[in-house]
């Protein structure tokens, strides 16, 4: 189940590392669309892991529960 999350945390954190060299850009457009995109990105990671968390094992699919 954990490995869902490998690839969003990994885009994630590779939006973080970038934000500085976006940001020192010239193009006013590209920092104020990724400053917008990068929280609204780990804004929804947050919810889905609440979800994940929230739901009960009986509502999971069989095949997650033999993964974790």
């Amino acid at each position: 189940m954990r490995r869902q999350w490998i690839l969003p945390g990994g885009m994630v954190a590779a939006m973080v590392v970038l934000t500085p060299t976006v940001i020192h850009t010239r193009s006013t457009s590209w920092a104020v669309g990724w400053s917008a995109i990068l929280p609204g990105v780990v804004g929804l990671l947050m919810l889905l892991a609440l979800v994940e968390h929230l739901t009960s094992p009986a509502d999971r699919a069989e095949s997650d529960l033999r993964e974790g």
